[in-house]
């Protein structure tokens, strides 16, 4: 997954950056609208290799709600097609994520944007912002979670699993992000206790700061 970009169109470095211009109209929006939508974390872009008889072409499938957009992008960075689904053409593309590697990419991406926004997220607000099929949809995003808390444990990052709150926890996430905390060696506390609420603050304000450069005085959404 990578997060769409909306003030330009150009390939730099190997880089998509997709006008907000000429992606808009084919998810229903206005670019200012589709601009906000991304802020909200509402929307995602997962690109993808060709290989074989597909080697060099890039395929980009934009996603909001129910709609999305396909392009595929020649190796000289020109765009072979603006107008089929994402399930219509078939390009050949390396299969090397399973489902929950999916989850986990869209997760992180869809976060990233909540981050660099300012806001955080419910679980179930995340469920329904990724689709998710049941059952146990809640399951998935908290088996997502955990990955990427192991994933900014190697890297030294925050956890941006701070950013995802529990509606019955009065602002914390749910016990489950702090077991897998203590599982990961960060936190050592009562998941209920005090120490739980501080090292939930310190950790989502670092997440906010890493990903989005704000202080955690964010709405939840959802």
């Amino acid at each position: 997954m990578t997060v769409l970009a909306a003030d330009a169109s150009s390939i730099t470095d190997g880089a998509i950056v997709l006008a907000a211009e000429t992606v808009a109209p084919r998810l229903g929006l206005e670019p200012e609208a589709l601009q906000a939508e991304m802020q909200r974390g509402q929307v995602c872009c997962l690109v993808e290799t060709g290989v074989d008889e597909d080697e060099g072409l890039t395929r980009v499938t934009v996603r909001y709600h129910a709609r999305s957009w396909t392009l595929v992008i020649e190796p000289d960075g020109k765009e072979r097609a603006t107008t089929w689904s994402a399930s219509a053409f078939p390009l050949k593309t390396r299969a090397t994520s399973s489902d929950r590697d999916r989850v986990a990419e869209q997760l992180r991406t869809c976060l990233q944007n909540m981050a660099a926004a300012g806001l955080t997220i419910t679980y179930g607000a995340l469920a329904r912002l990724l689709e998710l099929s049941p059952p146990n949809t809640i399951h998935q995003i908290t088996v997502a979670l955990e990955r990427l808390m192991q994933e900014d444990v190697e890297a030294g990052r925050p956890f941006i699993a701070a950013l995802v709150l529990s509606k019955a926890r009065g602002g914390l996430p749910a016990v489950g992000f702090f077991d897998c905390a203590r599982r990961l060696g960060r936190f050592a506390g009562d998941p209920n206790g005090v120490e739980a609420r501080s090292f939930h603050a310190t950790e989502l304000n670092a997440a906010l700061k890493f990903w989005g450069g704000c202080d955690a005085s964010c709405d939840a959404a959802g």
